[in-house]
């Protein structure tokens, strides 16, 4: 079996509840369980390397090619659904194109704290940049090889932070800003409480019909007849009223006269049900 590198890890810690996170959880549903794979095995990937790896066409097709049905496009888009939940830094990898975190760095730095031998370490993003208690070799005194030799990027990191807060801002202004509240407001009302993660997943998947031409204001309205409809179907959960969505993309149906055409008409007495083409398996 192939050894890690030197500042690698030999293994490294999987929480009991990985399977029920609810990260994991929305990737399965996403990705399926390729994407679960392409996790672990990134994962795996950066504590070999220490506790960053660099994400480039190489690291990628290596991946890639490892697990059955991903592909170049599918893992681009895990990555990124990764990096919008916290679990990846959006900073370290938009300045450096590098995967890792705080869990992952104070993982890596328990786990060799007793390392008589400490590499310099690079990209940290622990929120005061300065690890150098974190660090100390208790087999030596202490020395400053555990300092962030790039403690300048917290002023670029910090500057980035505030031009997306005003962008942010910026944005939430406006008709789209209004149809995205009553979004919510509408899964709020049929589905049930709305946490962050949630609340993401319907901004991403409106942003899929606006990829496709749909106007944003057209393509919340579609999420809310989804929501509507799973509501009607007894199935409060996102899972399901996304799943109805993903079959609407899949079809090619980017507007809403679009979807309302492909309803099954019901008559008057009929009970509502869900059509062949909204059937999910779960």
């Amino acid at each position: 079996m192939a050894r890690p590198i030197k500042n690698g890890m030999d293994y490294f810690p999987l929480d009991v509840d990985f399977p029920t996170n609810e990260k994991v959880e929305a990737i399965m549903g996403e990705f399926g369980s390729e994407g679960v794979v392409a996790f672990l095995y990134l994962l795996s990937a950066i504590y070999r390397n220490g506790y960053f790896l660099k994400w480039d066409r190489l690291s990628q097709m290596q991946l890639v090619n490892r697990i059955d049905g991903m592909t170049i496009e599918k893992m681009d888009q895990l990555i990124n659904r990764l990096i919008s939940y916290d679990t990846f830094s959006e900073e370290a990898f938009e300045e450096y194109q590098i995967l890792t975190s705080k869990r992952v760095q104070a993982t890596f730095l328990e786990a060799t704290k007793r390392r008589k031998e400490q590499p310099k370490l690079r990209y940290l993003v622990n929120d005061d940049n300065n690890l150098v208690s974190s660090v100390v070799n208790v087999d030596n005194n202490p020395s400053s090889s555990g300092v962030n030799v790039d403690i300048s990027t917290q002023s670029k990191v910090k500057e980035r932070k505030e031009k997306k807060s005003k962008q942010k801002q910026s944005k939430e202004i406006g008709p789209p800003a209004v149809a995205f509240q009553k979004t919510l407001t509408v899964y709020q009302q049929n589905i049930g409480v709305l946490n962050p993660l949630v609340q993401q997943n319907i901004e991403y998947r409106i942003n899929d019909f606006v990829n496709q031409g749909t106007n944003e204001i057209e393509a919340n309205e579609i999420v809310q007849l989804a929501i509507e409809k799973a509501a009607l179907s007894n199935k409060l959960s996102w899972n399901y009223a996304d799943g109805i969505l993903k079959n609407w993309l899949d079809h090619s149906l980017f507007t809403l006269s679009n979807v309302k055409a492909e309803q099954k008409p019901k008559t008057k007495n009929e009970p509502y049900s869900v059509d062949e083409s909204d059937k999910l398996p779960y």
